[in-house]
């Protein structure tokens, strides 16, 4: 006889595994598939805040496990001084005000209105998931011309929101390019304002583990363990429906499963599945983009150009780069100058990524696949990013390991979209995964 499972919860991420505890802590059956091993340095960079309802919930007290934030978020310009922003709005509004920016005036304002559109957002809630809710919200919102507006606003473009609030290019390039690198998305791109508020999020701020610290990952595993969450690791291979209340899961070749809810944490993790396109019409999802990590060891630890080893980098000309980086994606080509996003580890290595690069590549006229050669170029263009903010970066580098995620299209039946959830959140996406399952859980009693 099949397992039978209240919540599948598929994905490689944090997100995932606090989901799935989440579940099982709270009464429902739930498993978890890992799309792949997890391999034994995949931890050691900065990863989503856990809010304190998860943290209390997940009882991480208990475990030998430390977080503290990241410091700063900066941002490496090629002929200006590097923007720095923190969590803290004061801090920042004083960091911008000694540079001699015009938009610290604003800065408190922008946080306060973009956070409460945030939490008024009804549209994404409607529309960002593949089951149906109820559509009293939506006629509510629909007879209030102000709650309309802020939803009308959240589902434009982030460069007619920056626009709005900030006459420096700088400060606008800074939000976009950090706000947007997750789902390698432009600021032109139709809700990308709603991933800029996302940003904003309390629970959107990143977090690392210190060198002295259980990894984060390693935890959540223990935890999800010692919550009762079944684990599997493998391709998914079908969801198929089986006429009732349960889909039919198949992992790999023959591991079969009947499941009430299959749960993606993440759109990444949709993606990473195949499952996103057939489940959902979600907004920046990503489709045509590939997500490129380059670790690279060095021979010594290189000081960092700006802020301290705590901070989160992102490296941009300006917001062309954004859009002309997304556009060159979607058309299947390379571009040179793609917005880049590292961070320090704590044992001194150097963790790079970006989004914007290609899904498939398009050449004579036929889309094709990822080679070891594309791989190589790819690296290459992430290491020349960093170069041309450290000019000491490429003769320390002793080593570098690529990884390259592509969205799956191998899947081989999905048809069960009214059982496929996608939490849509990239910012804050745990305290969103976690918040989402006690819903299903509500309306399913």
């Amino acid at each position: 006889m099949n397992a039978q499972y209240d919540f599948l919860v598929i994905g490689d991420d944090e997100a995932s595994l606090c989901a799935a505890a989440a579940a099982a802590r709270a009464g429902a059956r739930a498993a978890h598939l890992r799309l792949s091993q997890r391999k034994k340095n995949d931890n050691t960079g900065a990863a989503p805040a856990i809010p304190n309802f998860v943290w209390r919930r997940l009882d991480l007290q208990d475990y030998d496990l430390t977080l503290e934030p990241v410091s700063a978020r900066v941002t490496l310009f090629k002929d200006a001084d590097p923007l720095v922003t923190y969590v803290n709005s004061r801090q920042t509004r004083e960091a911008l005000a000694e540079k001699g920016m015009d938009d610290h005036h604003v800065w408190d304002d922008f946080v306060r209105e973009i956070t409460a559109l945030d939490r008024s957002s009804v549209l994404a809630d409607v529309f960002g998931r593949a089951t149906a809710l109820s559509g009293t919200a939506l006629a509510q919102m629909l007879l209030d011309p102000e709650a309309l507006e802020r939803n009308a606003r959240l589902f434009g473009d982030g460069a007619a929101l920056m626009d709005d609030w900030f006459e420096d290019e700088r400060v606008r390039a800074h939000l976009i390019a950090h706000a947007l690198a997750p789902a390698g998305a432009s600021d032109r791109d139709a809700a990308s304002a709603s991933a800029v508020a996302e940003f904003f999020d309390a629970d959107a701020w990143r977090v690392r583990t210190p060198k002295d610290s259980a990894r984060l990952m390693a935890v959540l595993e223990q935890v999800c363990q010692d919550a009762g969450v079944v684990s599997y690791v493998g391709k998914l291979a079908e969801i198929g429906a089986d006429g009732g209340r349960f889909a039919n899961i198949v992992i790999g070749a023959d591991e079969k499963l009947k499941v009430r809810h299959v749960f993606f944490a993440t759109p990444e993790a949709a993606s990473n599945a195949g499952a996103l396109n057939g489940a959902v019409g979600a907004q920046l999802n990503g489709a045509a983009h590939a997500c490129v990590t380059v670790r690279f060891k060095l021979t010594q630890r290189i000081e960092p150009p700006a802020g301290d080893y705590r901070s989160i980098f992102e490296i941009v000309d300006d917001a062309n780069d954004v859009r002309q980086a997304r556009d060159a994606a979607v058309a299947g080509q390379l571009y040179d100058r793609p917005p880049v996003e590292f961070e320090y580890t704590p044992n001194g290595e150097i963790i790079a990524r970006t989004a914007y690069f290609p899904g498939a590549f398009y050449e004579d006229g036929e889309w094709r696949g990822w080679t070891g050669q594309d791989r190589q170029a790819a690296a290459a263009i992430i290491k020349n990013r960093i170069a041309s903010r450290m000019p000491d970066f490429a003769t320390q580098i002793k080593r570098a390991e690529t990884q390259v995620t592509t969205p799956n299209a191998q899947h081989s039946r999905i048809d069960a979209r009214e059982r496929i959830i996608v939490q849509q959140r990239r910012h804050g996406a745990i305290g969103a995964a976690v918040r989402l399952i006690d819903e299903v859980m509500a309306r399913d009693e």
